[in-house]
């Protein structure tokens, strides 16, 4: 009663629904951060204490490693493969660029790892996504029934890798996402690094709330005979890309996905032209989000315009008390310490998870950014579309 007394005492009743319409907006983005943007720590942690039931088998294992050119460190991150703390498991690395230099190591690497083999694409191959066609062929060419996808400029943190992301292999799990992160992230753009945490923290959270729709193919395990029944990427190959998000889009459900964030699970990628490199990746990324079946883009767009309210809300309260009621910038900068207080350590705390550094304590000048971002890139993207992305088939 006393609350109520204070309000209808103090504010008016304008005053009141401009208030209360801050609140809700601000009531949002902490449900946004604290429920939503903070389940990969959560679940990271929650792994930690044991919390989550994992398999002790340690079924039989085929690595897939895509190589597309010639990578300096290319026989390092092929070796850290090889030498995983696994009883049995093997690696096939699949080529489809040059290949003489990347064939010469891998002649040299048998000799020391019987495990090892080697397939490629020749270069007079056809095919819409050559990607896809190489996959393909390598699948067949495994072993095993449980395929790892990984890429030969990456290379795990751990010779654990294999057996963390295996370990989730419990009845009825059919995939398993884990995470990548860039190497020398440091060198990368502010702008970017924040893009690489907010697009992992959406597909992460989403498949820890049973809703996975999508994977990121430089760390994800899948049973093979899910890629059969799928019908290999048949449903897609008009579109260049989309050999992970799409496909694992296609083969996801509530329940046969789990998430890998252990400190032993992580894939380091090397990107020597990273901010190059993450253009493009998002470039692709805004393409193929487009056909990604899931709820995630109208609920993380329900975020991106609450994000924008809050502040023009805020703004408004702000020269609105100025000039009427002070109470309205005391009530209006309070919220605004509390929600940007929650988002900075939610923030911290995911990109130490995620390996993205990125300080939290910046993300609301990225707020202002990200408007702009998402602009500029929707402007390339049109203008790429028909260049390097996506095409339609001529008939």
């Amino acid at each position: 009663m006393f609350i109520y007394n204070f309000f209808i005492e103090n504010f008016s009743v304008t005053e009141l629904y401009g208030l209360g319409f801050f609140a809700l907006i601000w009531l949002v983005q902490l449900i946004f951060y604290i429920a939503i943007f903070a389940k990969p720590n959560r679940h990271a942690n929650k792994s930690k204490r044991g919390k989550i039931w994992h398999s002790a088998a340690k079924p039989n294992v085929s690595i897939i490693v895509y190589c597309s050119e010639n990578f300096n460190d290319a026989e390092r991150n092929i070796t850290s493969f090889l030498n995983q703390d696994y009883p049995n498991f093997e690696v096939v690395i699949v080529n489809d660029g040059d290949d003489s230099d990347l064939k010469d190591t891998i002649t040299l690497l048998k000799e020391k790892y019987p495990n090892l083999s080697y397939t490629y694409v020749p270069q007079e191959a056809h095919s819409l996504s050559r990607k896809k066609l190489a996959l393909t062929v390598a699948i067949k060419a495994a072993k095993y029934d449980i395929i790892g996808f990984t890429d030969a400029f990456c290379r795990p943190v751990s010779d654990k890798w294999l057996s963390t992301m295996v370990r989730n292999f419990i009845t009825d799990i059919d995939i398993v996402i884990g995470n990548s992160f860039e190497k020398g992230d440091k060198r990368a753009k502010w702008s970017y690094r924040f893009y690489r945490l907010f697009f992992k923290l959406k597909y992460f959270s989403y498949a820890i709330m049973h809703q996975p729709y999508m994977g990121e193919g430089t760390n994800m395990f899948i049973r093979k005979e899910l890629f059969f029944n799928n019908r290999g990427f048949s449903n897609n190959l008009s579109i260049q890309y989309g050999e992970d998000d799409i496909f694992a889009n296609e083969i996801m459900t509530k329940d046969n996905c789990r998430v890998e964030l252990a400190e032993e699970a992580q894939i380091e990628n090397t990107l020597y032209d990273i901010d190059g490199d993450l253009r493009e990746m998002r470039l692709r990324r805004s393409f193929t989000d487009k056909i990604l079946k899931t709820s995630a883009h109208f609920v993380f767009n329900i975020e991106r315009v609450c994000t924008i309210l809050f502040y023009v809300s805020f703004v408004a309260l702000i020269i609105w008390g100025s000039i009427t009621n002070i109470l309205l910038i005391a009530f209006a900068s309070s919220m605004f310490l509390i929600r940007y207080l929650s988002q900075s350590i939610v923030i911290n705390k995911a990109s130490k998870t995620l390996k993205c550094d990125v300080n939290g304590f910046e993300t609301m000048f990225y707020d202002f950014i990200r408007p702009i971002e998402n602009i500029r890139f929707a402007i390339l993207g049109k203008s790429s579309s028909y260049r390097n992305y996506t095409w339609r088939i001529r008939r």
